[in-house]
């Protein structure tokens, strides 16, 4: 436990820094290298961690985490208890599908879309909750006469108001709950009361009022649609004889009785027309070409024609006749008579063929004449005809659309009139696709609260909610405080665990009274002149002595130099150091306790000693040994260096002056402490482990984070300190459950004095 004096944290934050950048040269020694392990600090490597460690955890929180257990579950317990039970009652409505229907009716929604078997137990289920349903329960079963619904109400009191009614209607909303088997066509209809038999009736309602409901709203509907209709009857109606009267009068005066047959008539006479103009065209050409051929003059493209074939005897026998002349005129001469003669008969012939040609030319003009003029008269044909034709179209069209109006409005007025017929036979009918399969009885097993069901799951859930917040709070938690964690973390045993003591118990740290009550007894000192803690002893007294056992114990050496350091100030060193010192000496061996703390020397004021001179005065070569050593009173063979004045730069006076000093101690003394100062930040330690033969890591239990002590480790490490363990200081129940023992030792130790007194009174033990 640390001694209560003043302390600066201003080099913490100097550690804090040089934490990273703390490492010195390597020596040619391999060194042990640390590897940090992950064991409950933070959510890295947590499954590493044994269950131990888990549990651990939870017994260190356990108080904290009975108490939210007690709390949660007596509120509980008490909100449940004062809340009044409900009873729940169930009504099973079926729904059918395809129920009664009338002539025309079918299953379709207001979209025309089919409604699916899904589509309609939801609307039947959402309709159940509607305030026009749950309205009529309320005021079929006079609910706001019930204080459940109503609490104003009294006997006598009137109807509420529609405001008031809806407000009654929301508060049985709340009650209500409606469920559907799945691949059925039922509806669980539940209502939760604190009255059984109010549930039964309200389930009940709520089904009769749906089906009145639905009976009424479809009764409504189909009223007044037929009322609508009927209006519209007598209008289509006038409409229907109006486009009738139209159709007749159209007819009568265009005579029109049958387009299509009319029309069919006018087309084939006009396909007739057409087919001969393109004939008579035909024909025109022909002639015109004969007769361009023909009077040309050319012979023989007239003989190629067919009317020239007529004109091919004459032209033979003019050839002939020319032939005859030809020769003549080799024989006889020019004038010779049968030349003269000859040469007259093919004249003739010529003459005979060239008649004969202009006859073939003026009838083919004349047929030519007759087939343009036949073109002519069916062109003129064919342009009536068509005229004729647009003419009786315009006709059809009006026709046709007096015809179809007349026919829509026919087949609206009887299809509007076969309508309002159905409606008025559906609207007598009662609808049969909704029944009650099985009504609601009273239960008088109340459904809320479940008072231990309640009160164990808010058992069961606040513990399990504090164990996780115990894991968390612990997993979060960087620092050390079992031996476990040192031995996994560190690779180095836990010499000792000293009790946390509170401020009542301060004095039980001062460093007296070891090895005394023995010397004390024997020569005739009462007992109870010693102080209390020496007399009935003390857990941090107690631990003291395990730690000089395990020094003096766990070693085949004889260790005579000893340095106590600690990672960061206000750790206890300094109470620790002393108290182990005091303890050596209370051994019979001669012991000095040097205050290696020249920066903020604490040890002096424990024992309540000067500090003008001291181990900065030696160093410095201002006084000798001899004049700065002080002996303790009451406490014999134990010694005191004290660090003296404040010196800016104690590390290069250890440096220079300390192995001689060391030398010039163990020649005087058995054992030589040294109360160093903390190894993060300083060097001052470092000089001092470095020489003596073994160094103390003094650690706070459950506050010292254990990246600090890793980095006070490495220092150590870098200048081959001997280090014999860890003493872990403030350990107190609350952070390990392994130190517990610490709370029964002053029963233990009551126990022993009186069992002391009683056997030196004579009385029997």
């Amino acid at each position: 436990m640390r001694w209560k004096r003043p302390v600066s944290w201003i080099p913490f934050f100097i550690m804090k820094a040089k934490l990273e950048k703390s490492a010195l040269p390597a020596v040619a020694t391999p060194l042990p290298e640390y590897q940090p392990q992950s064991f409950g600090g933070g959510f890295a490597g947590v499954s590493e961690a044994p269950p131990s460690y888990y549990a651990q955890l939870v017994w260190r929180y356990r108080w904290q985490i009975l108490t939210l257990v007690m709390f949660v579950t007596t509120v509980v317990a008490l909100v449940v208890f004062s809340l009044h039970p409900q009873y729940s009652a169930t009504a099973i409505l079926r729904i059918d599908q395809n129920g009664m229907q009338t002539v025309g009716q079918n299953n379709r929604g207001a979209n025309g879309m089919p409604l699916s078997a899904s589509s309609l137990i939801h609307t039947e289920a959402s309709e159940i909750t509607s305030p026009a349903v749950i309205l009529r329960t309320v005021r079929n079963l006079q609910l706001y006469d019930y204080r459940e619904f109503n609490p104003k109400n009294r006997p006598g009191s009137p109807v509420p108001s529609n405001v008031r009614l809806l407000k009654i209607a929301d508060v049985v909303k709340g009650g209500i709950s409606v469920s559907h088997p799945s691949s059925t066509y039922l509806l669980n209809v539940s209502y939760r009361s604190l009255d059984p038999n109010l549930s039964a009736s309200i389930a009940n309602g709520l089904l009769q009022s749906l089906i009145q409901q639905d009976y009424q709203t479809r009764v409504n509907a189909l009223l007044g649609a037929s009322t609508s209709m009927r209006s519209q009857l007598v209008a289509l109606r006038a409409r229907m004889e109006r486009a009738q009267a139209a159709l007749v009068q159209y007819e009568s005066q265009k005579d029109v009785l049958d387009p299509d047959s009319a029309n069919n008539i006018m087309m084939a006479s006009l396909t007739q027309v057409n087919n001969d103009l393109g004939l008579a065209r035909a024909q025109r050409i022909l002639y015109q070409s004969l007769y361009d051929v023909v009077s040309s003059g050319d012979i023989n493209s007239i003989l190629v024609t067919k009317p020239g074939a007529q004109l091919f005897p004459l032209e033979q026998q003019l050839l002939q006749d020319r032939a005859r002349l030809a020769r003549m005129a080799l024989v006889y001469g020019p004038k010779f008579p049968v030349f003269r003669q000859q040469q007259a008969v093919v004249k003739n012939d010529q003459a005979l063929l060239e008649r004969q040609r202009r006859q073939i030319a003026d009838q083919i003009q004349s047929q030519y004449d007759s087939a343009l003029a036949r073109e002519k008269l069916l062109k003129h044909e064919l342009i009536k005809q068509k005229q004729q034709m647009d003419l009786y179209n315009l006709k059809a069209i009006r026709y046709h659309s007096l015809q179809a109006a007349a026919q829509s409005y026919t087949k609206l007025y009887y299809e509007l009139q076969e309508k309002i017929q159905d409606a008025g036979v559906a609207a007598n009918l009662k609808a049969e696709n909704l029944r009650i399969i099985s009504p609601a009885h009273a239960i008088d097993t109340p459904v809320y609260p479940r008072k231990f069901l309640a009160i164990a799951v808010s058992f069961f859930l606040s513990a399990f909610l504090g164990i996780a917040g115990a894991l968390v709070l612990g997993i979060l938690d960087s620092s050390v405080t079992t031996a476990e964690q040192i031995e996994n973390l560190f690779h180095l045993p836990l010499l000792a665990a000293l009790p946390q003591l509170d401020s009542k118990e301060q004095r039980l740290l001062r460093p007296f009274g070891y090895g005394t009550q023995a010397s004390l007894t024997d020569s005739g000192q009462e007992a109870s002149s010693l102080p209390a803690h020496v007399r009935h002893g003390s857990p941090f007294r107690e631990g003291i002595l395990a730690l000089h056992s395990a020094i003096m114990l766990a070693h085949d050496r004889v260790l005579r130099t000893l340095a106590v350091t600690s990672a960061l100030p206000s750790e206890g060193k300094s109470t620790i150091t002393a108290n182990l010192a005091a303890a050596l000496a209370g051994m019979g061996s001669r012991v000095v306790l040097v205050d290696a703390d020249m920066r903020k020397p604490s040890t002096h004021h424990i024992f309540q000693m000067p500090n003008r001179k001291g181990l900065s005065t030696l160093l410095r070569g201002h006084a000798t040994l001899e004049q700065v050593i002080l002996e303790i009173p009451h406490l014999p063979n134990l010694f005191l260096v004290p660090a003296g004045s404040a010196s800016s730069s104690p590390a290069e006076l250890l440096n220079h002056g300390l192995s001689p000093l060391l030398e010039e101690l163990q020649a005087k003394f058995d054992y030589v402490v040294f109360d160093c100062p903390p190894i993060l930040g300083f060097a001052d330690s470092l000089s001092i482990t470095n020489q003596t033969d073994g160094c103390l890591l003094v650690v706070s239990a459950g506050h010292t984070d254990r990246t600090v002590i890793s980095g006070a480790l490495r220092q150590l490490r870098s200048v081959r300190a001997s280090i014999l363990g860890i003493v872990l200081n403030n350990v107190s129940r609350e952070v390990n459950k392994y130190y517990s023992y610490y709370s029964t030792y002053k029963h233990y130790a009551q126990y022993s004095e009186e069992d002391a007194d009683s056997a030196a009174a004579g009385s029997p033990s």
